[in-house]
C-alpha cells in the first residue's frame, strides 16, 4: 500500500464521497477531542489530514502513520490504522455483521467507510474512534450512531423488543451523572431507557438541548439478535428556530 504526503492545498476533496472524523479521548482528562478528518476518494483511495483542534489538547501527538501534522496524506487503499478497526471479511458471521449495521447492500468500495461510521471503530488498545461527520449547520444539526450502554439496560431485550424501524425516541438530560454531567439518555417515548447517546457526541447533543433547539430522535434500525453495541441505530436531527 503507498501512502502520498502532500502539501494541503494540493488535496482536492471536491470529489471526495463520503467524510469521517477521527475522535480521541484524552486518557487523563477523558476530554473528547476531534483530531482528524478521513475521507473517502475515487478509486479507492483514502486521505487524511489532521484538523486544527487536534493541538488544543497539548497531550495529544501525531500518529506514527501521519507523522507531519501540516500535511495532508493520500493512500491507495484504506490504511492499516483505519482497517484494523473493521471486522475481517474471514471472521465468521461476517454477511450478518453487515446487514445488523445496514450495509450488506453496499459496493464493496463503500463498505469500509460505512462499517467505521456506524460502528465508531474502537479498539481495546486505544482510545480513538471514528465517527460519521455530524451535519451540523447554523441552523440545522443530524448525526446517525449505535446508542451506546445498552448491555447495561435493565430489561434491555424486553425494551429492545418493543423497537421498529422509524420508531420515535426522547432524550433526556442526565446532568447527576457522576462520570459524564453531560450524559443524554435515550428512551422510549413511554419512558424506558434503551441507553445513552455515546460520548464522543453527547457534549454536541446536550448543548442543543439546553439551548432549546427542537431534537428529534428515531430508530433508523433494530437488530434485536445482535451484539449490545449494534443494536439500535438511533438517528438524530436538530433545528434551530430563527430569533
Amino acid at each position: 500500500m503507498a501512502t502520498q504526503a502532500l502539501d494541503r492545498d494540493q488535496l482536492d476533496l471536491t470529489s471526495s464521497r463520503k467524510t469521517l472524523v477521527l475522535i480521541w479521548q484524552n486518557p487523563n482528562s477523558r476530554r473528547f477531542v476531534k483530531v482528524g478528518q478521513v475521507d473517502s476518494l475515487p478509486d479507492g483511495r483514502v486521505a487524511f489530514q489532521y484538523l486544527s483542534s487536534a493541538w488544543e489538547d497539548g497531550d495529544f501527538v501525531p500518529l506514527l502513520e501521519y507523522p507531519d501534522r501540516d500535511s495532508a496524506y493520500v493512500s491507495d487503499e484504506v490504511p492499516a490504522f483505519f482497517s484494523n478497526r473493521i471486522l475481517s471479511t474471514d471472521r465468521p458471521n461476517y454477511d450478518r455483521y453487515l446487514d445488523w449495521l445496514g450495509v450488506d447492500n453496499l459496493s464493496a468500495e463503500d463498505v469500509p467507510f460505512e462499517v467505521l461510521a456506524r460502528t465508531g471503530g474502537g479498539r481495546a488498545t486505544d482510545t480513538f474512534h471514528v465517527v460519521d461527520l455530524p451535519l451540523d449547520r447554523e441552523h440545522s444539526f443530524s448525526s446517525r450512531f449505535f446508542v451506546s450502554g445498552i448491555r447495561h439496560t435493565q430489561d434491555s431485550d424486553e425494551v429492545v423488543a418493543t423497537l421498529w424501524n422509524g420508531a420515535v425516541l426522547s432524550l433526556e438530560l442526565e446532568e447527576g451523572n457522576l462520570a459524564n454531567p453531560k450524559a443524554v439518555l435515550v428512551n422510549t417515548v413511554d419512558g424506558r431507557k434503551v441507553g445513552y447517546v455515546p460520548d464522543w457526541i453527547c457534549s454536541d447533543v446536550q448543548g442543543r438541548i439546553k439551548d432549546a433547539w427542537q431534537v428529534s430522535a428515531f430508530v433508523e434500525r433494530v437488530n434485536p439478535d445482535a451484539p449490545a453495541h449494534v443494536r439500535v441505530l438511533c438517528r438524530i436531527e436538530a433545528q434551530r428556530h430563527p430569533n
